[in-house]
């Protein structure tokens, strides 16, 4: 009687510790962040990485005016009548203080010519050239030759007119004449010094 008992409290015991530890209990509160750590000390350099490729070269920009000067159109209002061996040379001085010297010995003046004075037939109308420029036509049956023509000085340049005829004692004032002034460090092989649309592109050059 006392075995059997006794075997029944060891089963009610291991019934109770399996029962016990079969059972977890509830999760506890998340504990408080710890202190930040202080700041661990820079690591040593690394190794230089190697030089980069070099890039490839850009486009060729415009061509500048490159120092150089042009004027606005001019129209004469009246021209200076001169008489040498017999024949008229009808001028007009524009003072230009820019031709210095050093452009006369190094550089070049080019002076370009609207000859609006003229009916279309004979000239264009707006049409631009670099003088000397001849012009050719007949007055009635008789053959004439118009010349213009440019001379630059210190601080000046001169417009000049001739006829073979001498059919003209003063001129239309319509006719009007610009200069470009074109310093000795442009290379002028590269201009189209003859073709005033061309030599606008290039240097840049409005109206």
């Amino acid at each position: 009687m006392k075995k059997i008992n006794y075997l029944l409290l060891l089963l009610t015991a291991g019934t109770l510790l399996i029962s016990s530890c079969g059972k977890d209990g509830a999760v506890g509160p998340a504990g408080a962040n710890g202190a930040q750590g202080t700041t661990g000390a820079p690591g040593a350099a690394g190794a230089t990485g190697a030089t980069g490729a070099v890039g490839a070269t850009g486009p060729k920009g415009a061509t500048g005016t490159a120092n150089v000067i042009y004027s606005d159109w001019v129209t004469p209002p009246t021209y200076t009548k001169t008489v040498v061996f017999g024949l008229n040379t009808l001028t007009y001085n524009i003072a230009e203080p820019k031709i210095t010297q050093a452009i006369i010995d190094q550089g070049v003046v080019v002076v370009y010519a609207k000859l609006n004075g003229y009916v279309p037939s004979i000239w264009p109308t707006d049409q631009v050239s670099a003088l000397p420029i001849l012009i050719n036509y007949l007055s009635g049956t008789t053959p004439e030759v118009d010349t213009w023509s440019s001379l630059y000085s210190l601080g000046n340049v001169q417009i000049s007119f001739k006829n073979n005829n001498n059919l003209y004692g003063s001129l239309a004032t319509t006719h009007s004449f610009r200069y470009v002034i074109i310093p000795g460090g442009v290379k002028l092989s590269s201009l189209h010094l003859d073709n005033y649309e061309q030599l606008k592109a290039q240097l840049h050059i409005r109206n």
